[in-house]
């Protein structure tokens, strides 16, 4: 089993194109609020969830053209910590001004 930190440059190796950043800044919070919303109201919940995981496949089908991580190594618990991590950094980066990632894609223009 990888380490975090080699789950981690595979997970961002994988998700380079803005596109797939973007699908997945969409359907990893979707997926994440799905959990809690089962005790809220199970039909949203199940919405939230198979929506998340259409806008992450389309983001790897149009946009990457790879697999997702997680068919390469759905057992390792780090696939899904790492989809987490990966979105919160993407959006941090994005909400303070420097962009999507460091991929150079979508910089803030000054």
């Amino acid at each position: 089993m990888r380490s975090f930190q080699e789950h981690m440059e595979l997970y961002r190796a994988e998700h380079r194109t803005v596109g797939c950043k973007i699908s997945h800044l969409i359907g990893v919070p979707m997926i994440v609020a799905s959990f809690p919303m089962l005790y809220v109201n199970w039909r949203w919940a199940i919405a939230l969830f198979v929506v998340g995981w259409m806008f992450q496949l389309a983001g790897h089908k149009y946009f990457e053209k790879n697999r997702p991580v997680l068919a390469a190594d759905p057992a390792n618990p780090w696939t899904y910590f790492a989809a987490i991590i990966f979105v919160a950094q993407e959006w941090a980066s994005l909400l303070s001004g420097r962009g999507l990632g460091d991929s150079g894609e979508l910089k803030h223009r000054s």
